[in-house]
């Protein structure tokens, strides 16, 4: 048995840490999607709650590498991967305050503002679906639109500001947020939403620090890009689910 499994030992190492973190995250991309679709379409009509398995999907989506890998890629052009480092950490490190903030300051705002869970979810669900449809409609453009341009050599160093917002914290990621740690009839804990959130935030850093390789990677790439476009139509389908639910909160039928 252990000479059976020295080869497959040998080739892990061959491949390289950057591989084996681009397979983890295929492999988690591909599981929150099964997760989106094996989910009882019926839960929301018995109740609004929300299991530890679909807030790790919806976070997933909404906070998940699948959309921070080509935006890190392109700001980071030309720099050395000691420069992707730090970049990569001090955002996580800001996007992590942020989500921190969010699931308690923005929960406190939201009461004292006067604004309903109802209306948050729907906001969320406007510019998700927004978001999400722009990239797929982007696939029917000319191949010279799609090109994103080269940054100048003279460019100045991406903050990492600019890349905790919204490249890694979505602003309808943020409000996904908030409506998860708000809803009174959910089934997890605020506790359990942050370490769900957090431990996201941390396979993003994961992506950033092995996107170079990941991308070197040719059958990953392209196992990426699938799996990205079906998280896109997801991503879609989650706006719009979200849209229909804040308005049976908000008291019309849907």
């Amino acid at each position: 048995m252990n000479m059976t499994m020295r080869p497959v030992r040998r080739r892990l190492r061959q491949l390289g840490p950057g591989v084996l973190a681009s397979l983890a995250l295929l492999a988690l991309a591909v599981a929150a999607s099964a997760q989106q679709v094996t989910e009882n379409p019926t839960e929301h009509t018995q109740g609004v709650t929300f299991s530890l398995g679909k807030v790790f999907t919806i976070l997933f989506l909404t906070l998940g590498p699948a959309k921070l890998l080509g935006p890190f890629m392109s700001m980071t052009r030309g720099r050395d991967y000691a420069f992707r480092r730090r970049l990569a950490f001090k955002a996580t490190v800001i996007a992590v305050i942020a989500v921190l903030f969010a699931s308690t300051g923005g929960a406190a705002t939201l009461h004292k503002w006067g604004v309903s869970v109802g209306a948050l979810l729907l906001t969320a669900g406007i510019i998700l679906f927004l978001v999400a449809l722009k990239p797929v409609l982007e696939q029917f453009a000319p191949h010279e639109a799609r090109i994103a341009p080269a940054p100048a050599a003279d460019a100045p160093p991406p903050s990492p500001m600019v890349l905790a917002f919204p490249a890694i914290v979505t602003p309808y990621g943020i409000a996904v947020l908030i409506v998860l740690v708000t809803l009174p009839a959910s089934e997890t804990s605020v506790a359990e939403v942050l370490a769900v959130a957090i431990f996201i935030l941390l396979l993003d850093l994961l992506a950033m620090l092995y996107a170079d390789r990941i991308f070197k990677t040719p059958f990953v790439a392209i196992a990426l890009g699938i799996v990205n476009a079906v998280l896109g139509v997801l991503q879609i389908a989650l706006g719009i689910s979200a849209i229909l639910l804040a308005l049976r909160l908000l008291g019309l039928k849907t």
